[in-house]
């Protein structure tokens, strides 16, 4: 009997093979070659008895000279802003600086004036030497309405005039009379502290330390003002350096070195803080660190119009320095943060805070690359899911994206990922995670691995995780942008995944047990671009052969532990002790 193949078997063929091929060739391709995610870290072929290797980035390699600057112009941190400012397109358009629209050559301007502005009025500062430096402390609120001053002087400080950065109060006695810096000629100083501050310059350095306050337009200061000025201090308020700036006499201040000190950090610890001295030279590894975290037509740009919003605080080197890397690269700079101007303790609002990024009332750009916290990142995850969990063909779209994601692939874009996330990107935590959002890095401690498929799938975005350290300006470790793996079930992706976020609520919150351990953990990289990292006191166990941790028959590897070391050009040195970052 001959074969009879009639219209509705060939139909269905036809459908068959068509969603054959569709299957095969619909997938997209990974973001990075999965090799390249394999092995990011390249180790040392030998090591001291103790330690393990020197372990580097892969892109770095050993024996590579490790990267100092982003560029070969800059060399210290007062070459980020050109002057005169730079004629390429987009250079005249206005970005916001922490919360301030202002043009490129208006930024120039002031960072001209400002200097001149300083050595004018305060005679300490005039006479610095190389021989013998004044210093600039500056305390100030950590509230991203009053940061600006101190962006604007790391930028471009008066010469041999390195700055004192405070975190709190507690600590103006310590840093008025501690020996390891020069000292302070002139503490610039929010108004609420105004009196006090004066009074304590007064009696630790007998009046030769002068003050500038800011924050009071009005004036309400000016009898402890009067009184200081009657005793033979200079103090002044900070919109009076302008009008100082205009009326000095032009002249080219010196230009700092590489190696010259830019400043002095102090850790949060008001027993004994930590203090840490950061050269111009760790500004700009740590600028360098910072870009290097993107691919290059991922990078903070000016022509795109980005807008860098970070939670990490000016007071520590890596928070300035992502301010710095951002104004470098032509970016809009804002801080995630409190808008009260003061130093008591806040009940922490992380979905207030990112909302505040996209209030309306203030007109602000809305941020295209974030610099968040674990905590920010979790409520943001919150807010989505609950926003599109009972949307109508949302399993769809969450399937498409595990499928993209267990190829290595993850983006926004397309009907089904429209339909499912879109709207409420655009409308959860006032659209923060909407459609300008291009890239987002979680700074300290990562998120649990087992919600990072759920972070890819309702982002839209690879997740960077990122560690810093006190006693570094760039980033210590720091995972791969396009490393999109997790150990997400993907079997069960909606439901299991989510249940785990929630159990990691209820312990960050206290209100359940303690269900995540510690090696569940997502890992934050291999070390950055231009750091070496080595781990020290791995102990006798640990087996010098094969570089493994010991295990017996039936027994998992032990994990290696010790005290991590970096070494490094962005790596700061501590006064007083050895570096360390265990």
């Amino acid at each position: 009997m001959p074969l009879q193949i009639d219209n509705l078997t060939l139909l269905l063929l036809a459908l068959f093979l068509a969603l054959l091929l569709y299957s095969r060739f619909s997938r997209p391709s990974p973001l990075v070659h999965p090799l390249l995610l394999g092995k990011q870290s390249e180790v040392s072929a030998v090591r001291k008895e103790g330690e393990t290797g020197v372990y580097r980035s892969f892109a770095t390699g050993q024996g590579t000279p490790l990267v100092v600057r982003p560029a070969g112009a800059l060399k210290t941190a007062q070459d980020i802003i050109k002057t005169p400012p730079s004629k390429e397109p987009g250079a005249a358009v206005p970005r916001c600086i922490l919360d301030t629209s202002i043009t490129d050559e208006a930024l120039a301007e002031i960072l001209r004036i400002l200097p001149l502005g300083l050595r004018s009025t305060f005679s300490t500062l005039r006479k610095a030497t190389p021989e013998s430096p004044s210093s600039i402390l500056i305390l100030l609120p950590p509230s991203r309405t009053v940061s600006l001053p101190l962006l604007l002087l790391a930028l471009k400080a008066p010469p041999n005039c390195p700055l004192i950065i405070l975190p709190s109060p507690h600590l103006l006695t310590a840093a008025l009379t501690a020996k390891e810096h020069p000292n302070p000629g002139v503490i610039i100083v929010h108004e609420s502290l105004a009196e006090d501050v004066i009074e304590q310059a007064w009696e630790d350095l007998s009046g030769t330390c002068g003050v500038c306050i800011f924050g009071d337009p009005d004036r309400m200061r000016k009898g402890a003002v009067m009184a200081a000025k009657e005793k033979g201090m200079d103090v002044t308020w900070w919109s009076d350096l302008w009008d100082a700036g205009d009326d000095a006499k032009r002249e080219e201040l010196p230009a700092a070195g590489h190696a010259d000190v830019h400043s002095y950090f102090y850790s949060e610890t008001s027993t004994d803080p930590a203090i840490v001295k950061v050269t111009h030279l760790n500004i700009t590894a740590g600028i360098a660190g910072v870009l290097a975290l993107f691919p290059a037509e991922k990078r903070p740009s000016g022509s795109l119009r980005d807008v860098v919003a970070s939670c990490v605080s000016l007071n520590t080197p890596f928070g300035l320095t992502v301010a710095l890397a951002s104004v470098y690269s032509g970016a809009g700079f804002r801080l995630i943060g409190r808008k009260e101007q003061t130093w008591d303790d806040i009940i922490d609002d992380p979905a207030g805070e990112l909302t505040a990024l996209m209030d309306k009332a203030e007109s602000q750009p809305k941020p295209t690359i974030l610099f968040i916290s674990s905590k920010h990142h979790r409520v943001l995850l919150e807010r989505l899911h609950s926003s599109i969990k009972y949307r109508p063909f949302v399993r769809f779209g969450v399937r498409q994206k595990a499928d993209g994601l267990f190829a290595g692939h993850v983006s926004r874009g397309g009907a089904f990922d429209e339909w499912s996330f879109g709207l409420a990107r655009e409308l959860v935590l006032g659209g923060v995670a909407g459609k300008q959002l291009r890239a987002v890095v979680v700074v300290g401690d990562a998120p649990p691995s087992d919600i990072l498929g759920m972070s890819h799938v309702l982002l839209g975005l690879p997740l960077i995780r990122l560690h810093p350290s006190f006693y570094s300006t760039g980033p210590v470790f720091v995972s791969h942008y396009y490393d999109v793996q997790s150990q997400t079930d993907w079997a069960n992706l909606w439901h299991a995944t989510w249940t785990k976020l929630e159990d990691e609520v209820e312990r960050i919150e206290g209100k359940g047990a303690d269900t995540t351990e510690e090696k569940k953990r997502a890992h934050v990289g291999p070390p950055a671009s231009n750091v070496e990292v080595v781990l020290r006191g791995v102990g006798q166990g640990w087996d010098a052969q094969d570089g493994a941790g010991t295990k017996t028959k039936g027994e998992k590897e032990a994990p290696i532990k010790g005290e991590v070391w970096v070494r490094g050009p962005g790596v700061v040195s501590r006064l007083g002790k050895e570096t360390s970052d265990g």
